[in-house]
């Protein structure tokens, strides 16, 4: 016979597996049925009872009182009904309750398999609608099986696929070990050309490490001063298993915004990196000065001085030793930097850009506007000298073998030229 106390196990699988109790227990019902019919006849019309409380299963066989009978497995005379019911009337339903203990084993295999049938059918629903929900969300895990062509992660009861592309590149997954990941997409069944390298059947949850939300999302998850908005984030540019540049902003005066994801000694921030494998993550502080942004972004580079070019470019002047790391390897330091800002950064030693500063003042002073005779200003154009910057350019030499021109002269034009660059210095 049919173990009553299934009711109970029913319950607490329920609980476990997230379904609704109301689910498990209707298909138990038609799980009996079904049984049923196979000891009774598939004519009858059956209906089953369960009560929660007890735990007691009742079947019952439903007639219809009539005067005349035509359809024995449907109908019962009013004689007959009155017999059990002696109050009944024609027209009424009548309910006989059937022994469940007649169940033999080949039955009760019946209801087992038709239960555990309906349970999975209901349960790839519930996975689909449930997940489908949280694109998008950060997610805990275990690594439970790992292939060439992604590793499968446990999630709760629920197996989610990271593939290979989705991993943070270079990274070494082990068998066991937790992890963190962002659900990407949840699909009713694998992709199309997934079927072969994604062995589940049913809804598939994919997961990815290597979206920029992921590092958003440990930050979150990591730092109470970002849940509770006192820090909020403002941008973050990714190289997936390279480094990460992220922009934050306090809005409460008495937080450091960039100290709070650092933490002491760095370990808010080095569980982060542990989490991305190594990762670098440059925590810079957000500014609403574009120049002053950008000089930020290319952290942790020092910058002496930045200005903007025009709405949209920015040069960015760096000590002379510190230049090579500014532009980062293979340009990725300030590629990361363009991407977190949106400007076109424009990066210049310090050395270099000076000399260039000094040749455009140069270049400005014609030599028309030099305090010299206009014989020697004569001399110069015709020698083809157009500024201080050509005159500068040239040794003093080389100037004397203008024609007409001697030492002294060029030592006159040297210090007219110091006089205008000096003026131009103490009106600026």
């Amino acid at each position: 016979m049919i173990d009553r106390g299934i009711v109970a196990m029913l319950s607490e699988l329920a609980i476990e597996r997230d379904l609704k109790k109301e689910f498990v227990l209707e298909t138990l019902k038609e799980s009996i049925i079904t049984a049923a019919r196979k000891e009774y006849g598939l004519e009858e019309d059956l209906e089953c009872e369960i009560s929660e409380a007890s735990g007691k299963i009742t079947l019952f066989r439903i007639k219809k009182v009539v005067k005349k009978v035509e359809d024995p497995y449907k109908e019962i005379s009013l004689s007959e009904a009155r017999r059990f019911k002696p109050t009944i009337e024609a027209g009424a339903t009548f309910k006989e309750e059937l022994p469940i203990e007649r169940f033999g084993r080949n039955a009760i295999t019946v209801v087992k398999n038709t239960l555990i049938q309906k349970i999975k059918t209901n349960e790839k629903e519930i996975l689909y609608e449930k997940y489908k929900t949280k694109v998008g969300e950060l997610v805990s895990g275990t690594v439970s099986r790992i292939y060439s062509t992604g590793a499968y992660i446990k999630i709760g009861n629920t197996e989610a696929f990271l593939s290979r592309e989705e991993q943070i590149p270079e990274e070494k997954l082990r068998k066991g070990s937790p992890i963190k990941a962002i659900i990407k997409e949840v699909t009713e069944r694998p992709k199309e050309g997934d079927e072969e390298r994604v062995r589940i059947k049913g809804p598939v949850v994919y997961l990815t490490r290597i979206d920029p939300d992921f590092v958003t999302q440990l930050l979150e998850f990591e730092i109470p001063e970002i849940l509770h908005s006192e820090v909020n984030i403002k941008g973050i540019a990714r190289n997936p298993g390279q480094r990460t540049k992220i922009a934050v902003y306090s809005t409460n005066e008495k937080i450091d915004a960039v100290g709070s994801c650092v933490g002491h000694r760095g370990n808010r921030i080095q569980s982060i990196v542990r989490e991305l494998a190594g990762e670098r993550v440059d925590v810079v502080r957000w500014k609403k000065d574009k120049a002053k942004y950008a000089a930020e972004a290319l952290s942790p580079v020092e910058v002496v001085e930045a200005e903007m070019l025009d709405s949209k470019k920015v040069l960015c002047i760096v000590p002379d030793d510190e230049l090579t790391g500014a532009i980062g390897k293979v340009g990725e330091n300030v590629s990361l930097a363009v991407a977190l800002t949106g400007l076109d950064i424009e990066i210049k030693g310090r050395s270099e850009y000076h000399k260039n500063k000094e040749s455009n003042r140069r270049k400005k002073i014609k030599v028309g506007k030099l305090s010299i005779s206009s014989h020697i200003k004569k001399l110069l154009k015709d020698a083809g000298y157009k500024n201080a910057q050509d005159i500068m350019s040239h040794s003093k030499e080389e100037l004397m073998e203008a024609k007409g021109l001697g030492s002294k002269s060029v030592d006159k034009i040297y210090t007219a030229i110091h006089k205008v660059m000096s003026s131009d210095q103490t009106n600026a």
